[in-house]
């Protein structure tokens, strides 16, 4: 069984890896698209009074994302590797599920206000970018329950 979960969970890590750098490629190409003139999906315009709040989100849209992949995959090292101890819910993957929760905010907020980029003057927060970081903060919690309850047991025993 401990065999099987191991390989599953390096499956999926596979999988997240390609996936990740086809999108982190596909950021990549849009934000040098918009400062070096070659636009991926449409030219920036660049407002005068916007323009600083125009480069921070293409800037932290790109960095965001990247940490995004970076937590996601630390998180599934983490879980291969304390499997393999024999461990099921390490307590380093809580600071890495937090993390994720703020990365994924910023990434979602800029993403979400991207038509700034495009010369639209409106910011929008949505209800996606409140919800996402909520939801995995609520994980992380649970999460750190689940760890507890996990080195009871391991004391228990």
């Amino acid at each position: 069984m401990k065999k099987n979960s191991t390989k599953s969970l390096k499956w999926l890590t596979g999988a997240i890896i390609v996936l990740g750098l086809l999108a982190l490629s596909v950021i990549t190409c849009q934000t040098f698209g918009f400062f070096y003139g070659y636009p991926v999906r449409q030219e920036a315009v660049w407002i005068e009074g916007f323009k600083g709040m125009q480069v921070s989100i293409i800037i932290l849209r790109f960095i965001g994302a990247i940490t995004c992949f970076a937590l996601l995959l630390a998180f599934l090292f983490n879980a291969i590797k304390a499997q393999k101890n024999g461990v099921l819910f390490p307590r380093k993957n809580i600071g890495i599920l937090f993390g994720l929760a703020a990365s994924s905010f910023i990434t979602l907020l800029c993403w979400g206000n991207m038509h700034i980029v495009m010369g639209e003057r409106h910011i929008n927060i949505g209800v996606a970018e409140l919800i996402a970081p909520i939801i995995i903060c609520i994980v992380a919690l649970i999460y750190r329950n689940a760890v507890q309850v996990s080195e009871e047991n391991s004391l228990t025993i």
